[in-house]
């Protein structure tokens, strides 16, 4: 997730929810098809079933391995009042699942020589960074991607980091709620070199030792939406492009997703979701100032062919990187020499900015305002799933428990349904 009101459900309360239910459905399957009924046509009849009951406004599924998608499908309506269904090729915020993209194009990076895991930031920034609390410790890009630099998101200064579509929804009473309490970027802030550069050297307007843990970098894991900004904005000084730039170089236009955006500002509006509330009242579409962190539009169809890549890669035979990068990029990075405090036991290690659980799957979510969105994949069985919604399950209201309840039966009705796609010897 993201969020500063919004960004901080989805490495919060919202996953730890959930957790247990990937730990106990994700990647089991004992359901049959209904007899008579395809495979797909029975999971596709399961899940309308589960949409008519659920209360997700539109949401779009796909399961896939290393060489096809093996099912995706949508459901409900991008924008309720219009009318316009959800298909998989309608495109929305993925929110934090956006960090993986960071974790590839770190790996490219590294792969073009333009640093190493164990860089030093400092020799890379204009400025200097140093940890209030640890000064003399460096700060290296293994931090960054790892959320153990101390690095964290200071809600007084992270809210300011959303921008909001023009023309302005003014009569929109989420964004007036909104701008009530403060959120919305402001003038010479509204870049992401601009934002960090405050946020960070000490003569920022934004600079406070609240924004960094005690802890020394290396020390504690703190899921830090600002330090996986800053390994963007690093890709950036060295390579001497946009982040945006170079991810749709290097890998958006080589997996052909040609609709997948880095702002819904930029995104073809015929194709963009409406975004609700657990009520489903809807949020005026906004982009964000450090739009690496959660920021990329795309589709489920489009987001289907990133999974693809990443399980083909994971099994050596990737394309957008070099079989040595996959490795790294999705090997446990924690270890007994190499134990931060804070680690979530359902959670228990990373690689390069994915998550790894403790059964085995590897991924990231994401949340933020109107989004919800799964990304994962088993190794050892050789398939993924993922889940996009344009709403929240949770934000302005607290906890949807009925919103909830409506994602754990999709999820693992496609838990079910995935093995016989791609059956397991």
């Amino acid at each position: 997730m993201r969020y500063a009101y919004m960004k901080y459900i989805h490495r919060g309360s919202i996953e730890k929810k959930i957790g247990k239910l990937f730990l106990l459905l994700l990647f089991i399957c004992n359901a049959d098809p209904v007899r008579g009924q395809s495979i797909t046509d029975s999971l596709t009849a399961a899940l309308t079933t589960q949409y008519q009951q659920n209360g997700f406004p539109g949401f779009s599924v796909s399961i896939v391995n290393s060489d096809s998608i093996l099912y995706e499908h949508a459901f409900g309506f991008a924008d309720i009042e219009k009318n316009i269904p959800y298909t998989t090729t309608t495109v929305q915020p993925i929110a934090s699942i956006s960090k993986l993209f960071i974790g590839m194009a770190v790996m490219k990076a590294i792969e073009q020589g333009l640093f190493t895991l164990d860089t030093d930031i400092n020799s890379i920034l204009p400025f200097k960074v140093k940890h209030p609390y640890a000064p003399e410790i460096p700060i290296t890009l293994k931090h960054l991607v790892t959320h153990t630099s101390g690095i964290t998101d200071n809600p007084a200064a992270y809210k300011k980091t959303y921008l909001y579509n023009t023309p302005l929804q003014e009569d929109n009473p989420i964004y007036s709620l909104l701008k009530s309490k403060g959120y919305g970027a402001k003038g010479q802030d509204t870049t992401l070199a601009a934002f960090l550069q405050a946020y960070l050297s000490v003569s920022g307007a934004y600079y406070s030792n609240n924004n960094f843990d005690k802890a020394a970098p290396g020390k504690r894991y703190e899921y830090s939406n600002i330090g996986s900004d800053l390994a963007a904005w690093l890709i950036e000084l060295k390579s001497g492009i946009s982040f945006a730039r170079y991810t749709q170089q290097y890998i958006l236009q080589p997996l052909q997703m040609t609709h997948t955006t880095w702002s819904t500002a930029t995104a073809d509006r015929a194709k963009l979701a409406t975004l609700y509330t657990g009520l489903r009242v809807p949020y005026p579409k906004y982009s964000s100032v450090t739009y690496p962190d959660g920021g990329l539009t795309t589709s489920c169809h489009e987001l289907g062919l990133f999974l693809k890549e990443n399980i083909a890669g994971q099994k050596g035979k990737g394309k957008t990187l070099t079989a040595a990068s996959y490795t790294t990029m999705l090997h446990p990075a924690f270890s007994t020499a190499y134990n931060p405090k804070n680690i979530d036991p359902r959670e228990p290690n990373i690689g390069v900015f994915y998550a790894m659980k403790k059964n085995g799957i590897i991924g990231h979510s994401g949340s933020d305002g109107g989004v919800t969105a799964f990304l994962f994949f088993s190794p050892a069985k050789g398939y993924g799933m993922l889940l996009i919604t344009n709403t929240e399950l949770e934000g302005l209201n607290g906890v949807n428990k009925k919103l909830l309840a409506g994602f754990e039966e999709v999820w693992s009705t496609m838990s079910h349904y995935a093995r016989k796609l791609h059956p397991v010897d």
